[in-house]
């Protein structure tokens, strides 16, 4: 199937967006770019497909800019040369590699950092499984019925 380049200059941003969204639910295209053009805020709607597709796409958006008084210019070109379609439909860039991740601590570092032992509290915190009575030996878990807690028969004595 052959492909179709279709313009459509209108005045402004939002209706350019508008009749984008317009064309693009009227027919099966690709929109390949809103490009901004240069005076009176004009920008131009650039979609690509089938022939039938592309007309019919830039006359629903003409006819929407035309209602909205926005319409500058639009066009429709079958089957467009061979240089026109790969100037104006924008090339994907190859993904970057990976970047190598950068050691910030020497091998000997890394060690002293995993022989660091935690403070007390914070391994403490790591034990306990009850957020009632805060007991480490305490065999509810957190989200489990009160009367699991050991100290459930115990509150408010000191």
């Amino acid at each position: 199937m052959k492909q179709s380049l279709g313009l459509l200059e209108v005045s402004g941003l939002a209706l350019a967006i508008s009749c984008a969204d317009v064309m693009a639910k009227a027919a099966s295209i690709t929109l390949v770019g809103l490009e901004k053009t240069n005076g009176s805020g004009w920008t131009v709607i650039k979609i690509i497909g089938d022939v039938a597709s592309v007309q019919a796409a830039i006359s629903t958006g003409a006819n929407l800019a035309e209602l909205r008084n926005g319409l500058v210019a639009h066009r429709v070109i079958s089957r467009p040369g061979e240089g026109i379609l790969s100037h104006s439909v924008p090339v994907q860039p190859e993904p970057a590699p990976a970047p190598k991740p950068i050691p910030y601590l020497s091998q000997e570092q890394e060690e002293m950092a995993t022989e660091i032992a935690l403070p007390e509290a914070a391994q403490q915190a790591e034990l306990i499984s009850c957020n009632l009575c805060l007991d480490p030996a305490c065999p509810r878990q957190k989200g489990e019925p009160r009367t699991l807690c050991l100290h459930s028969g115990k509150r408010g004595e000191a």
